[in-house]
């Protein structure tokens, strides 16, 4: 997050990182579909799930206080109305303050190699939010439902590793 080079940038890797969000549904999120307005202790964002367009309802999601704060005062600078997005662009308008799909995946490529010595994809920061849930006890049914994911089979196939105990459980037993 700190090597991301814009405030834009760190919100949308904090982002992705604490909802399990993926990336279009993020940068598709207009501030009217938020609880940024109303002042914590929780805030949410509504979020229309990637794979059902189709549907009108909206997820809530919880996002942690530091976050929502971030965003409220990101809204507010950025006098962010109702139906407008809060990160993603809707045409083909240029803003500073809006980027693509394409245009994020480039940052997170560009910086990863800058930080880590190779490119990030912020699918990664999906995986490391079903895991720290699995990691932290939540059953496999609920990191599922988090994401979104209407079967868990789903889940364990794309994101299931060693939880953290699983990991010392194996090491104890493995002589070195």
């Amino acid at each position: 997050r700190d090597a991301m080079p814009t405030w834009r940038d760190r919100l949308i890797c904090m982002a992705l990182r604490n909802t399990g969000l993926r990336i279009n549904e993020l940068l598709h999120i207009e501030e009217h579909q938020t609880s940024l307005g109303v002042e914590g202790p929780t805030y949410l964002l509504f979020v229309q799930r990637s794979k059902k367009r189709e549907e009108t309802e909206f997820v809530p999601i919880y996002i942690s206080p530091d976050l929502g704060v971030q965003l409220v005062q990101w809204i507010k600078i950025h006098n962010i109305k109702p139906k407008e997005r809060i990160f993603g662009q809707a045409d083909d308008s240029h803003n500073a303050n809006k980027i693509s799909d394409r245009g994020l995946r480039h940052v997170f490529a560009k910086y990863g190699l800058k930080a880590l010595g190779r490119p990030i994809m912020p699918k990664e920061f999906r995986r490391l939010f079903i895991q720290d849930l699995i990691d932290g006890g939540a059953p496999i049914e609920v990191a599922a439902k988090m994401v979104g994911h209407e079967n868990t089979a789903t889940t364990q196939k794309h994101y299931y590793q060693l939880t953290s105990e699983r990991r010392q459980f194996i090491g104890e037993r493995i002589e070195v």
